[in-house]
């Protein structure tokens, strides 16, 4: 999974601040010149180097990135395929969150060698929930943590969610759904063809 969150990282420091930070860091972290393969196995250390690099050169707290990344991942144009994935996870944002259960297992039929994060999702009733993500590395969890706030924009909903750290990398994220139809959503179809 590392791989594919550190291409993202790589991708999101290019687009944001340009290229030359962006080469500034990879060179501090020890990173390779031409960048990573998403599919590649890598270390969560290498993360951690590459996160502690991006964070110096651009002066910004690592957990920002990180939740910065997770929202660029569900909103650029690159990563549109993440995006279609999550949402046909439901015509809302409720029925999105009762998705991510499944995720795992739909992310594990694109990519069978990947360790992917597991996710409990529990229903406090007046539209509270807490997800946990079972990750063993916080960084994800934070990533997530955009990416939810991301797709409740996309889903036009208004909510909070607060994020503390779990046992073991697990993150705990305690979302409220205030308005299931605050604004209206991004636009959405099953089908890309027309």
């Amino acid at each position: 999974m590392y791989g594919l969150f550190l291409r993202a990282l790589q991708s999101y420091v290019c687009v944001t601040f340009g290229a030359e930070p962006l080469a500034r860091a990879m060179a501090a972290a020890g990173a390779p010149p031409e960048g990573f393969e998403p599919l590649l196995r890598y270390e969560r250390q290498t993360l951690r180097n590459v996160l502690h690099q991006v964070s110096t050169q651009l002066g910004r707290p690592e957990e920002g990135i990180l939740e910065d990344l997770g929202t660029f991942i569900i909103t650029d144009a690159g990563y549109s395929a993440t995006r279609r994935l999550l949402r046909f996870g439901g015509a809302n944002f409720a029925e999105f969150l009762y998705s991510l259960e499944e995720l795992p297992d739909r992310v594990r039929l694109a990519l069978p060698d990947e360790d992917v994060p597991i996710l409990h999702l529990t229903d406090l009733g007046e539209g509270q929930y807490q997800l946990v993500c079972e990750t063993g590395c916080a960084e994800l969890g934070v990533v997530l943590l955009g990416m939810l706030r991301a797709m409740a924009d996309d889903y036009g909903a208004l909510v909070t969610i607060e994020a503390e750290p779990g046992m073991e990398g697990a993150m705990i994220l305690s979302i409220r759904l205030l308005d299931p139809r605050f604004a209206e959503g991004r636009r959405f179809e099953l089908s890309t063809t027309g």
